[in-house]
């Protein structure tokens, strides 16, 4: 695997599948997403929850520069914090790249509003790349489209998770079952294992300067 410019963004994409007391969980984490939001480096979160598995959450933690994420696994309240959220989930940890990113407007908190992408390249990911930005062009010709993105993993290469998402939850129901997003995703599903999540939008927080 090539040397990561310490300098350069990482996205961390961490799936929670929670074992006990989800108030419990959301509590412990909601302490811990404001430690991440105060640290150098740091960019903005995303948290949403899957609606078929409410005891999953998936959490993606854009960072700015990878050497801000390496000092904070190694900071006393970061690992204080690991320690107490551990024995409350199975947890799926991966790092990522965003290679094509889409920002329109927000998804309304609390909204079902967010599909996520999880695929498994087998062949041409330049291809499926291209691929999946037409599925965005796509939705962006549906209404209340909010955006998009591609996340490249850094260390599974072939394994991408995409996110999509719209201002509301009647937009995204809408664009999920129209003709031109099952096409797109039958175009994606040609060159990789696709799967789609529809998510609640928990939280959009930005870094605390």
């Amino acid at each position: 695997m090539p040397e990561r410019d310490p300098n350069g963004p990482v996205t961390v994409i961490n799936r929670f599948e929670v074992k006990g007391d989800i108030a419990e969980f959301e509590e412990e984490f909601r302490l811990h997403a404001q430690f991440l939001r105060r640290r150098p480096g740091f960019d903005f979160l995303v948290t949403v929850q899957l609606v078929d598995r409410p005891r999953v959450y998936v959490h993606l933690g854009h960072w700015r520069r990878l050497s801000g994420f390496l000092d904070t696994v190694h900071n006393d309240t970061f690992v204080a914090h690991v320690q107490r959220l551990g024995p409350l989930v199975r947890t799926e940890a991966d790092q990522a790249l965003s290679v094509d990113r889409t920002l329109r407007e927000n998804a309304a908190v609390g909204d079902a509003a967010v599909v996520l992408v999880s695929a498994h390249v087998h062949h041409d990911p330049a291809g499926f790349e291209k691929r999946y930005a037409a599925l965005s062009e796509g939705c962006a010709a549906l209404g209340g489209f909010g955006g998009s993105d591609l996340l490249r993993s850094t260390i599974r290469p072939l394994s991408y998770t995409g996110v999509h998402w719209w201002r509301d939850e009647q937009c995204c129901t809408d664009a999920v079952a129209s003709g031109v997003y099952r096409s797109a995703l039958d175009d994606l599903a040609e060159l990789a294992d696709v799967t789609i999540e529809r998510s609640r939008h928990l939280a959009y927080e930005r870094v605390i300067d």
